[in-house]
């Protein structure tokens, strides 16, 4: 057991040569001493306290190892995962503020996991898109309703995409389909903006699909689809990623955010709230991964002139 280690610091600490001697400085009878020093017994939660305090210890410190040594040996993992974590803790500085505030975040997400899903607000929602992105190992499967926040100027442009092209050149099979509407297309800026966006996807070496609401409305696996996203409090507008099969992500909610202080601000897209999760009934139940094979009416994207002509027999 951990615990004798402590025990052995005592005696030398304090030059006891006999369990007699180290009996009387823990204040506990000579064969208790004998056991716990031997690593056949574990202290009792005030011994633990006193042995804390003799070695200039915290006294969690020594509950925890206590708690673990005599935890069954499929626990005791957990009871170390604890013990790491408070000695983190404890070795926080105050200063700069950066780091109790990252700790802090931290302990958040910690207690979020036991839920299998995590939330992010603000700028924290793209920015753990991205880490997500960087970890993908097989496969992402995305489709995205407000698909202008990947427009240069918006949200998820670069550094997303980037994380996308990095992933891509791991061998990272990445697919994205861009739910598009008939009112949006008939606006040339829309079209541009759709293009755009697509040979940025596909130069990035994302296969690119495209599709139109009204069309997809038709196919009750979409419908179905859509409502189970609802269901579990996905945006009016989706925008979905299920990376390597195994987690996915969602947004909640989107904000119009104006960024500039001087002269006339711009107005960014952002995500404000987004959802990940790797709770097996959601992976079953919301993966993107069928809509790929909706061919009557998902299109790979195939270039500008192609897309164009796609438009033209929607007219």
């Amino acid at each position: 057991m951990e615990i004798a280690g402590y025990i052995e610091a005592i005696k030398q600490r304090y030059h006891l040569k006999s369990d007699y001697a180290l009996a009387e400085k823990l204040g506990i009878a000579q064969p208790e001493a004998n056991l716990i020093r031997r690593g056949l017994k574990v202290p009792r939660p005030e011994l633990c306290i006193k042995i804390a305090k003799l070695l200039d210890r915290n006294p969690v410190e020594l509950l925890l190892i206590a708690q673990k040594d005599k935890a069954p040996a499929p626990a005791k993992e957990y009871w170390m995962l604890a013990l790491n974590a408070v000695d983190v803790m404890l070795h926080v500085p105050k200063s700069p503020r950066y780091i109790p505030r990252k700790v802090e975040a931290i302990g958040r997400e910690l207690r979020q996991l036991e839920s299998q899903t995590l939330t992010y607000d603000g700028a924290a929602a793209s920015a753990e898109a991205v880490r997500l992105m960087e970890t993908a190992e097989r496969s992402v499967d995305a489709f995205m309703e407000r698909w202008n926040i990947w427009k240069k100027g918006e949200a998820l442009y670069p550094s997303y995409l980037l994380a996308n092209q990095a992933a891509v050149r791991r061998n990272v099979r990445i697919r994205r389909l861009l739910i598009l509407t008939r009112e949006q297309m008939r606006h040339a800026p829309l079209v541009a903006d759709a293009i755009q966006i697509m040979e940025d996807q596909q130069r990035a070496g994302i296969k690119i699909f495209y599709g139109f609401r009204e069309d997809l409305d038709r196919a009750p696996a979409f419908q179905r689809l859509g409502e189970d996203f609802k269901k579990h409090g996905a945006a009016q507008d989706l925008n979905a990623a299920m990376f390597d099969g195994e987690i996915l992500i969602f947004s909640q909610s989107y904000d119009e955010v104006p960024l500039g202080v001087v002269g006339k601000p711009t107005p960014i897209t952002m995500i404000s709230r987004l959802q990940i999760t790797w709770k097996p009934d959601l992976i079953r139940e919301l993966n993107p991964a069928p809509l790929f094979d909706m061919t009557r009416y998902v299109f790979e994207y195939e270039g500008g002139k192609s897309f164009q002509a796609q438009l033209a027999r929607l007219a």
